[in-house]
């Protein structure tokens, strides 16, 4: 064991690392492979119906449409949705830039929110600060696996007559109050891509909805708006979960709440030793955090960033560049409104390893390193 943990200290501790996991459930992964090619219903079987109803008994809604990836279920969600060109929608500015690409391809005008530093999410005085006559929609998103606090813009929405939208592509089983997200608005996004805490081997995702009219409008928008065969209702496109996408997700279903929580005691880890050090994740009873990213924020990012790769260990930035100050925003929108609360926290923001399958030995020298770095 000693010479195990020598070793180990030497090698590069990474952001992520998908062969582990593979390794540890290679045959029920490999079995599920055999099983949808043994049949070579490839597309539209069994194995994708399944998926999506274990995946809405888990997220505790109706219906779960699967799609070929996390940015169809955004652009997707907002065209079931009924949202229209000129419509305008509230988001928050430290979003991926998906996001806005589902909003800006349907005609919708994105208007960025500035965020509260206690915990990464939308400012809910930003609401009414940035609402127009136009305002038909807010789009949240649940960053890096911790869940926003729903309760403020929900009733905000229910005022206003607003669509929520929530995109949980970092937020696979996480809970507000009890509930799972993408359970709180008319639909919920997920990316199930290779980096997500349920992954596919590949791009794929998913859309969550208790509406039944806006799932099955999912589903005909994915099937080139065709609702019976060679009959197109509207125009679509191409966007379907596949089957052995399907069938790897359901093997992994099943262990995600173990592997949420290992990351959830990796993060506890790193909190008792970090935060007398840097600003740590926010801890909130009624909101579990999953941890897709732990992210810890400091003036000195730049530097512990360079520390920690002298010393081999990953780190990564999600996302250094604000929504708002993308050139593609520019070009679409023309400058952005000074959003300096999300624009702190971009040149603060640090994620550390913390994939389920570290070992106790990495995670500990994720942390040496760090407090070596400020002591």
């Amino acid at each position: 064991m000693e010479a195990l943990a020598r070793a180990e200290a030497h090698q590069r501790v990474p952001l992520m690392d998908l062969t582990r996991e593979f390794r540890a459930h290679r045959h029920e992964i490999l079995a599920a492979c055999e099983r949808v090619l043994a049949r070579m219903h490839l597309l539209g079987g069994e194995e994708v119906r399944a998926f999506e109803a274990e995946a809405a008994a888990y997220l505790g809604v109706r219906h779960v449409r699967g799609v070929a990836s996390g940015t169809d279920a955004l652009r997707l969600a907002v065209r079931a949705a009924g949202l229209r060109p000129g419509d305008e929608v509230l988001i928050q500015a430290n979003a991926f830039v998906a996001a806005v690409e589902a909003l800006y391809e349907a005609g919708v005008r994105p208007v960025p929110l500035d965020i509260r530093l206690s915990d990464l999410g939308p400012d809910p005085e930003e609401l009414e600060a940035r609402a127009t006559p136009r305002t038909r929609g807010i789009l949240v998103v649940h960053l890096y696996g911790f869940p926003v606090d729903l309760k403020p813009i929900l009733a905000f929405a229910r005022a206003r007559g607003l669509v929520l939208l929530e995109d949980c592509s970092h937020a696979h089983g996480a809970r507000l109050d009890g509930r799972r997200v993408g359970s709180f608005g008319l639909a919920g996004a997920f990316s199930l891509g290779v980096v997500k805490n349920l992954a596919a081997y590949g791009d794929a995702g998913m859309v969550s909805t208790n509406d039944g009219v806006l799932a099955e409008r999912v589903r005909h928008l994915g099937t080139h708006g065709q609702v019976r065969k060679n009959l197109h209702a509207f125009y679509g496109g191409n966007s379907r979960l596949d089957e052995i996408q399907a069938a790897l997700l359901r093997v992994k279903l099943r262990t995600l709440d173990a592997r949420n929580q290992r990351r959830a005691a990796i993060a506890a880890y790193y909190t008792e030793r970090l935060r007398d050090l840097v600003i740590t994740p926010p801890v909130d009873p009624r909101r579990t955090h999953v941890y897709h990213q732990y992210v810890v924020r400091t003036p000195e990012r730049d530097a512990l960033r360079a520390h920690l790769a002298a010393q081999a260990i990953d780190t990564g930035i999600h996302y250094p560049t604000p929504i708002h100050r993308q050139q593609a925003w520019i070009d679409a929108y023309g400058a952005g409104p000074s959003l300096p609360r999300v624009e702190q926290a971009a040149q603060e923001i640090l994620s550390l390893p913390v994939h389920p399958d570290l070992t106790d030995t990495e995670v500990e020298r994720v942390a040496d390193a760090v407090v070596r770095f400020f002591r």
